[in-house]
């Protein structure tokens, strides 16, 4: 009687343990990301799942086909993970005020058609049980490019010196025609009855629009601010656009200003075909906790000689299209002169484009010589009641060019991050960031780095969760610091990393980092099918730190065995796995050499180890020729991306 008792305590006491550890998976809230012109993102709730054995099944089609594709499953989030609020959680030495990710499943669809409507099927399961709707079925559209609205008002306006006969309604200022009043002296009025209407086309002469703004009765209209301060809004459907007429190129001149267009609040605005040069930054669209801006178009323009391109902090910011556009930032041209100042040298230059918000597309941009290139604002915060998340951002096929810092961060990226195949040469320190990101993923998918950071480090990513890396080609060892936090979990697969054999710059041998230094506490992290260049100075040539202990081996099998990792993985001892490309100099200062990137060819040499040697991922790679996929960010035969812009005006 006594050991029956027995047993039925135990087993009460097991059942009870089970339950306490809620191991099925109980379906919450699904949000649905908003949508951007190619890709559709989801961050679904849960809880329970203790035992971390969900998963989330993704298939896709376009409405009206039979066939279902699969997709990348989404990623587990939250298992109790924290993360610091913004930068390194300043003010808050012992990490008490930490944001805790929510458990869920987050994950995006990607490289879809532009205005395209799908049929999406989301399938949870768990061996423990699901508990609410395990197949959620949506009908999804992804956006439009925003264009112009035909068939609205059209307004015109003309140099200050433009003689000849002038279409109507003509204006003198730009200001005047979406403001609606005459400027004049201390007329700075923002509000009339004759402002531009949602739809209205504004088309802006040829000519130079340069104003003296400290002289009282300049009529540029700008005396005193020195800015153009727009406050009319259109919609979406009817955008308030401000374009070249066509007769010339359209120059404006901020003349030093602080801020040129100053379009904080002011939605909905299409700026394309036009020059904005010589002012601190070009656009101003809000700073965090300030003012927000929806709806921002800049496209087809040339923003030269300025410390910021696009400005907007205000996590509150959405659906901006920031496409085909050249920034050309105040830094120098070629490498600084590191006696000027700084470990990287005098900077003039700021960031070409930085924002917060969600529902962002940067695409096809040249951008050069800022302190970043294209940036998520840092400092979002995680914490939905401050209403300042970043997420559903896509920043792909840009050409960077002479960073002195990174040329791409995800710094304080929430969920659904995507960069896509963007070019990166001549950052002189850590080209990618992730430092923080809230709950994840952020995907880097056929990117390429060259010349950066002494060949040691092509990603620096501190206190975060869910990176997936595939098919990236880089000049850098793949590696991360651990200053304020673990990094959790990851996914690197396809990637090439060719790292530096020797000393570079008078880096001593100790100091080049082994094949892999990738922090996590997530054993589930996957890692392999890498192609990697290990250093020969080191004994130490393949680690891994996982928690607080680092992994070495001198080979890369006995690597292999130790950890898990790198089963499938290959050990590349040249550059002779190339089309054409030789090793840089690896950017060993601010007087570095400069390389074009028309003069590199990273694409896999026919024959190399490079042919056929990557795994198959759902979504990603099915669009390979040969047996496998290849190795790295281009797939032999088939055409490079096409980076940076693809019809800037002459």
């Amino acid at each position: 009687m006594k050991k029956l008792l027995l047993l039925i305590l135990i087993c009460t006491t097991n059942t009870l343990h089970a339950q306490s550890l809620q191991y099925s998976t109980t379906l919450s809230e699904l949000i649905i990301e908003p949508p951007t012109l190619i890709s559709l993102g989801f961050d679904w709730r849960i809880s329970g799942d203790e035992n971390v054995n969900a998963t989330v099944e993704v298939k896709y089609r376009k409405k009206g086909e039979s066939e279902w594709q699969d997709y990348l499953p989404l990623l587990r989030t939250g298992r109790g993970r924290t993360v610091d609020y913004g930068f390194g959680n300043m003010g808050d030495p012992n990490h008490e005020m930490r944001y805790r990710i929510p458990d869920g499943f987050a994950g995006s669809i990607m490289d879809l058609q532009p205005n395209q409507t799908y049929e999406i099927q989301l399938h949870a399961k768990d061996p423990d049980g699901v508990n609410g709707e395990a197949v959620r079925m949506l009908t999804l559209q992804t956006r439009a490019e925003p264009m112009p609205f035909q068939g609205g008002e059209v307004r015109h306006v003309y140099p200050l010196d433009y003689k000849g006969e002038k279409q109507q309604p003509a204006y003198n200022t730009l200001m005047h025609a979406v403001n609606g009043f005459q400027t004049w002296c201390d007329c700075y009025q923002t509000v009339h009855p004759n402002r531009a209407k949602p739809g209205t086309k504004i088309l802006v002469h040829g000519g130079l629009y340069k104003t003296d703004y400290n002289d009282y009765r300049d009529k540029g209209g700008l005396w005193l601010h020195g800015m153009q301060t727009l406050v009319a809004d259109g919609t979406a459907e009817k955008p308030i656009a401000i374009m070249a007429a066509g007769d010339g190129e359209v120059i404006f001149d901020g003349n030093g200003s602080d801020r040129y267009f100053n379009i904080a609040a002011a939605d909905h605005l299409y700026f394309e075909n036009i020059t904005v040069r010589n002012t601190r930054i070009a656009f101003y669209c809000g700073l965090q906790g300030l003012q927000a801006n929806t709806g921002l178009t800049v496209k087809n323009c040339k923003i030269e000689q300025v410390q910021y391109g696009v400005l907007a902090q205000d996590g509150r910011s959405e659906n901006f299209y920031i496409a085909d556009n050249v920034f050309i930032g105040k830094n120098p041209g070629d490498r600084f002169n590191p006696q000027s100042g700084g470990a990287y040298g005098k900077t003039e230059a700021g960031y070409g484009v930085n924002l917060a918000g969600k529902g962002h597309v940067v695409c096809h941009n040249y951008v050069a010589n800022f302190w970043d290139g294209i940036n998520v604002f840092t400092n979002s915060l995680a914490d939905p009641a401050m209403n300042q998340q970043s997420r559903a951002i896509d920043f792909y096929n840009n050409d960077i060019y002479n960073i002195s810092d990174n040329a791409i961060e995800a710094d304080g990226g929430y969920a659904n991050i995507r960069i896509l195949r963007n070019r990166c040469f001549n950052a002189m320190a850590v080209p990618l960031s992730v430092q923080p990101v809230y709950c994840g993923p952020v995907y880097w998918v056929r990117n390429v780095v060259y010349n950066a950071s002494k060949g040691v480090q092509t990603c620096k990513m501190i206190n975060g969760d869910n990176v997936i890396m595939y098919h990236n080609t880089s000049t850098s060892h793949h590696s991360h610091f651990n200053y304020w936090g673990e990094f959790k979990y990851t996914d690197v697969r396809n990637n090439i990393f060719m790292g530096p054999q020797e000393s570079v710059a008078g880096l001593p041998k100790e100091k080049i980092m082994p094949m892999m230094l990738i922090m996590h506490d997530d054993q589930r992290s996957i890692v392999d099918y890498n192609a990697v260049r290990p250093g020969l100075e080191i004994e130490k040539l393949y680690g891994m730190k996982v928690k607080d202990s680092t992994v070495y081996a001198s080979s890369m099998e006995a690597f292999s065995k130790k950890t898990g990792f790198q089963k499938h993985g290959l050990k590349v001892t040249d550059y002779n796995v190339f089309a054409n490309a030789k090793e840089p100099d690896h950017a060993p200062s601010n007087q570095g050499k400069l390389y074009d990137p028309e003069t590199i060819d990273l694409r896999p040499k026919s024959g190399s180890k490079l042919i056929d040697a990557a795994e198959v991922i759902p979504g990603i790679n099915e669009n390979y020729s040969g047996k496998a996929p290849d190795l790295g960010a281009y797939e032999l035969g088939q055409e490079p991306p096409v980076y940076g812009p693809r019809n800037i005006y002459q």
